[in-house]
């Protein structure tokens, strides 16, 4: 009897603890269901937030606005040095253009070629006749006229000469410089990767057509075969190029590889 009073005693108190923290918890709950009242000091604390947010933004747009007339600055003063710079370079090369020459002076009159006669001292009359006459000689060779250049004209008649014959396009010369295999473990059982190797001895670019590759066996009889179309990249003049293909599972009596190629 006294067992049962204490264990009833326990479980009352028990059910008095629960009682008291499910009303701290209502109380608490209630309080934060509460709307808190804005009090002066918060608002003054909140206006000021949204100065400083305000004052922020506006500097930020104005140093952006201030960037963009930089930049624009920049752009106008970058096209008024290089007109200037042409400007300049126009009148350079108009002063040291050279200036043209002036035509050739006509000839001097008839006048002109006889006035040393007359300067001459006083000589007997055969003496006299011998300037007279070389005057009279000049004077009629200052007014003989020019010869006249006459242009040449090709005859449209002959045959014109044939214009240089074009040159050869650049040609790819493709060649098979080897093949080998290699017989390699990978995660879906053996694999035989096969390398051709072949080079292009001509000028031009390119990539051959197509590879016919032939599995032997120790027999020298063909096991498989198939043909490997080739992609990928051309090949340059005078270099060469290897290309890898993958077979999985080759043949049990697989012994050598053969290759041949198209063009």
């Amino acid at each position: 009897m006294v067992t049962q009073t204490q264990e009833n005693q326990e479980i009352e108190q028990a059910i008095a603890r629960l009682s008291q923290k499910m009303r701290t918890v209502s109380d608490a709950m209630e309080l934060a269901r509460t709307p808190v009242k804005k009090t002066a000091a918060n608002q003054n604390k909140a206006r000021n937030g949204k100065k400083h947010r305000f004052s922020l933004g506006k500097f930020f747009k104005s140093l952006l606005l201030l960037s963009l007339f930089a930049g624009l600055s920049y752009m106008l003063a970058s096209l008024v040095a290089v007109y200037i710079e042409q400007v300049k370079t126009k009148q350079t090369a108009e002063l040291t253009a050279p200036v043209a020459a002036p035509a050739p002076a006509e000839l001097g009159a008839p006048e002109s070629l006889g006035s040393p006669a007359v300067d001459a001292p006083a000589m007997d009359a055969p003496a006299m006749n011998a300037p007279a006459s070389a005057s009279t000689s000049s004077q009629e060779s200052a007014s003989a006229p020019l010869p006249s250049l006459t242009p040449i004209i090709a005859d449209p008649t002959l045959p014109a000469a044939p214009p240089p014959a074009p040159a050869a396009p650049a040609i790819a010369d493709f060649a098979l410089k080897g093949a080998n295999y290699q017989i390699v473990d990978t995660e879906l059982g053996k694999a035989l990767d096969i390398f051709i190797t072949v080079i292009n001895r001509g000028a031009g670019v390119g990539r051959p057509r197509l590879f016919e590759i032939e599995l032997i066996n120790k027999d020298n009889k063909q096991l498989m075969a198939w043909p490997m179309a080739v992609a990928g990249e051309e090949v340059a003049g005078n270099t060469e190029k290897v290309y890898k293909t993958r077979l999985l599972e080759p043949p049990a009596d697989f012994h050598n590889i053969r290759v041949s190629m198209q063009k």
